[in-house]
Formats: C-alpha cells, structure tokens, sequence
C-alpha cells in the first residue's frame, strides 16, 4: 500500500530542509575559519610587540640545539618531566607568555621535536607515556655543547 501523499510531501520537505541546514553549517564553518584568520591578523597589527612571538617560534626563534639543551638540563636537575612540563620550562627560560595557549601549542611542537632527536642521540630516554603525555628522563650520553657552554667557574 502507497504512502498517503501528506507523508511524502512532508518527507520530501524534511529532506530539503536537511539539506539548506547542512548548506549553511557548512557556510558558518568556512565564515568561523575566516573569521579566526582575520582577528589573528588584526591582532598581531594593533599589538605587534606582544603578539610577534607566536608567530616567531616557528621560523628560527630558537637557535639550533637550544630546546634540547634546555631539556636536558632540566631533566638533569628535576628528574622525569612530561613534554608539556618541559615545554613550560623552554617557554619561561626564554622569557615567553605561558598562558598563552597557542604560543604554548607552538612551544610544546618544537619540544617533541627536539626530544624525538634527542632521544636519537640519547641525551634523553622516553620513560613511559601517562595518559596520552609522554615522560622524559635523562639519558646516558653527555654532550659537550652542554659542558662547552657552562660558564666558567672562578678559581
């Protein structure tokens, strides 16, 4: 037996109406995308000296080596530390915003970079992951940028 034509009408409807709501989520996301992209913009021209180190930390804020180095020597003095410990660590040695989160994010890619070379190299041992965080410990090789850049002690 054939639907009565109120139900097809009405599911026809349904369909189409499903349809547009799907168009304009779709249009709202593509706005929210652009949207992000043109505060960001308007916030790094109205403050620039404030919002320039997000961006910079990509593109050779570090010197080569340095991240690692840090690590290292805070896994040293303080033991296991998680990547987002160290990352914090990183951040405060070189002065930055920890709350701010996406320079934070930023900080804590260039860490897991630099320990997964590291880590190569056995300056530092991954010990475990805890829920999803990786933890760091020290390893067993000594390098002698680390030595060669401790100041000297008077004597």
């Amino acid at each position: 037996m054939a639907e009565p034509l109120i139900i097809q009408t009405l599911t026809q409807k349904r369909a189409e109406i499903i349809g547009q709501i799907k168009a304009y989520e779709t249009q709202i996301a593509h706005a929210k995308h652009d949207l992000a992209h043109v505060n960001a913009t308007i916030e790094l021209f109205a403050a620039p000296e404030r919002r320039r180190a997000r961006y910079i930390v990509s593109h050779g804020f570090f010197k080569k080596g340095e991240i690692a180095d840090i690590c290292v020597q805070h896994l040293g003095v303080d033991g296991e530390l998680t990547t987002r410990e160290l990352a914090e660590r990183v951040m405060i040695e070189r002065g930055l915003e920890v709350s701010d989160t996406a320079l934070r994010n930023s900080v804590v890619f260039k860490v897991v970079q630099a320990l997964r070379h590291a880590r190569h190299r056995r300056l530092v041992r991954l010990v475990e992951k805890r829920k999803g965080m990786c933890v760091w410990s020290a390893g067993d090789a000594i390098t002698l940028r680390v030595v060669a850049n401790t100041p000297p002690t008077p004597g």
